[in-house]
């Protein structure tokens, strides 16, 4: 069939190791937009620390930000859909987190904020390509604005995730998403959201069925984008349990494998 969206997660899938666009994918998918094939991301990040790929890419379609929580038209800054963590859910979120010293990165609007700067903030900044803000207490802080924020990426070590997760499900008011983006970061986003939830938005939005819609993911939260999609495709370097939920799996991130498999799957002079 001919697809009309190609829908991409970038950390580790469309970003290679430099966390930039391969030259020859990029080539490729834009002949693919000229073509009036839509090109879209669907990623964790904020629409500020996807800024600098939107430049790069200008993809043709509104982009899927936090996991599913928003669609947002870089273009024009228009957010097409949104939810919010629920407020108290997030101070409970907060706390706990404090309470076991768990790094959290908190996102309010566009902003991003932290406690304190550390090692791992700082990490967390040279991957976002933007500044994060130093508020001190979050809990305090977020409180005093009196916003829902968008979500809450929690960064640690793995092997405390289980007994976090269990606090965080007891404190919650209401039930909240726990996603395990990458092996150090737990996510917590606002309930029934998650990239194939986006993708669905997006897809009405431009009046196509998601059976028009080829998926790229490389993680366990790229798992139900796939699964809905027409065509889930999985990176080489993918977490193995995203592997089984795939249609075709291809080369490494750190490759053009991406436009190897578009000229094909399009036909495409190389």
């Amino acid at each position: 069939m001919s697809y009309k969206l190609l829908l991409f997660d970038l950390d580790e899938t469309l970003l290679n190791l430099a966390r930039t666009i391969d030259p020859h994918n990029l080539r490729v998918l834009k002949k693919l937009m000229q073509n009036e094939v839509r090109v879209s991301f669907a990623t964790g990040r904020s629409p500020r620390c996807a800024k600098q790929y939107a430049e790069l890419l200008q993809p043709n379609a509104p982009l899927i930000h936090f996991n599913g929580a928003m669609v947002r038209d870089y273009k024009t800054g228009q957010i097409l859909a949104r939810e919010n963590l629920p407020f108290k859910d997030a101070l409970a979120a907060l706390r706990v987190g404090a309470d076991l010293k768990i790094h959290a990165n908190l996102y309010l609007d566009d902003d991003i904020l932290i406690a304190e700067r550390t090692p791992i903030s700082k990490e967390s900044e040279i991957k976002d390509g933007v500044k994060h803000t130093v508020v001190g207490d979050l809990a305090g802080h977020l409180t005093k604005s009196g916003r829902a924020p968008t979500k809450i990426l929690f960064i640690g070590d793995p092997a405390l995730f289980p007994r976090f997760t269990s606090l965080l499900r007891q404190a919650f008011e209401h039930e909240c998403v726990l996603v395990n983006s990458e092996p150090d970061y737990m996510e917590v986003l606002p309930v029934g959201v998650n990239k194939a939830t986006g993708a669905a938005s997006l897809a009405a939005h431009l009046g196509i069925s998601l059976e028009d819609v080829i998926a790229f993911g490389d993680n366990k939260n790229d798992i139900e984008m796939l699964t809905e999609c027409g065509l889930g495709v999985a990176m080489g370097n993918s977490h193995e349990t995203l592997r089984a939920h795939a249609d075709k799996i291809i080369g490494d991130h750190d490759s053009d494998a991406i436009a190897v498999f578009l000229e094909e799957q399009f036909s495409l002079d190389g």
